[in-house]
């Protein structure tokens, strides 16, 4: 079922499957080596993607919001929105949302009104925030492998995981966790899936962390899901959102 509705997701950004393309020189200012390109997400394109504020905004909330979306053209990379429910709701539905915005207040709960910080900047600009469930692909169709990204929790997400929020509550005592789960596609078939620990026992990643995803092999999609063991009928009750950056790709 999970799987049916990843596809269907897909399917819902239109646009979003051709190829992108841009004349601009200043589109992709990527970092590149012989065998590898990194997508960094700087740039004049990438900070007019950049929603204010950070709920609510035209961008993300806006009456085009369902058509929200990115691309790196020089990878192909695409983020979109997972117009779960239609794109009525925007960015409430899932997706992806370039951001720039830090918060370091995770000494109490914070709310949705900045869901798009993270709590320690990684030296960079900006970064990309994702609202589980959520879907990248590569625009082109061609499948690739992503070696690794960094990743983060956001201000909003470590908060309640630190200091509960009178729905969710503290991840603090031994048998606690908080995954994200990003599982690779190669066209229909899955390729496998990496667990990436956000909270585990008392434990947590509330600094910048390499991922590698090498093992998911050459895909054309990845997905994003999160589980933790405080649940409800509807679902995990930690709020659904996590960062990445730096998104290592071979050629």
């Amino acid at each position: 079922m999970k799987k049916n509705s990843f596809f269907v997701s897909l399917l819902s950004v239109g646009v979003m499957f051709t190829a992108c393309s841009s004349d601009d020189p200043d589109f992709n200012p990527n970092t590149e080596t012989e065998e590898t390109q990194t997508v960094t997400f700087e740039g004049d394109y990438w900070n007019t993607l950049i929603d204010s504020p950070q709920y609510g905004g035209p961008l993300l909330y806006g009456l085009d919001a369902r058509n929200y979306g990115w691309c790196d053209v020089a990878t192909q990379l695409t983020g979109f929105m997972s117009n779960a429910w239609g794109g009525t709701y925007g960015f409430a539905e899932g997706g992806s949302a370039i951001s720039n915005y830090i918060d370091e207040n995770i000494g109490e709960a914070c709310s949705y009104d900045v869901q798009l910080a993270v709590p320690v900047s990684n030296g960079s600009q900006n970064f990309v925030v994702v609202y589980c469930d959520a879907s990248l692909r590569f625009a082109d169709g061609v499948a690739r492998e992503i070696v690794s990204m960094d990743v983060i929790g956001t201000t909003y997400l470590m908060s309640v995981i630190k200091n509960g929020d009178g729905y969710a509550k503290a991840l603090l005592d031994n048998g606690d966790y908080l995954n994200v789960i990003v599982t690779g596609y190669n066209g229909e078939t899955e390729t496998g899936s990496k667990k990436i620990s956000f909270a585990q026992d008392g434990a947590f990643l509330d600094g910048w962390y390499k991922a590698d995803l090498s093992s998911l092999g050459k895909v054309t999609s990845i997905s994003f899901t999160m589980e933790s063991n405080d649940i409800s009928d509807w679902g995990m009750k930690a709020p659904k959102y996590f960062a990445f950056d730096n998104v290592v790709i071979k050629k």
